[in-house]
């Protein structure tokens, strides 16, 4: 997944943030179901609880990149426009 937000593959990173959630409620089931697995089930939820912070944290600069990069595009239209009207008075 975090290949896949380097890469700007925003779908892709959805389908494998999607696998993680089902994984995460069949470990649950699994914990529930089998109590001898709840020490190994807890120590692959500590795990996935830590990548999901990592996670979040590439989510949210992707985010903040994409909107830099809409404003930027803004802006370049804007002054894109304001050139074609200038030019025109010429």
């Amino acid at each position: 997944m975090e290949i896949a937000l380097k890469r700007q593959q925003y779908d892709q990173a959805l389908l494998y943030m999607n696998d993680r959630l089902v994984l995460i409620e069949k470990l649950t089931q699994l914990a529930k179901e089998d109590p001898t697995q709840q020490r190994a089930v807890s120590s692959l939820a500590g795990i996935l609880a830590s990548q999901e912070e990592n996670i979040k944290h590439q989510a949210f600069s992707h985010h903040r990149a994409i909107l830099e990069e809409l404003k930027r595009v803004s802006r370049a239209k804007k002054a894109g426009k304001a050139y074609r009207v200038n030019s025109k008075e010429f």
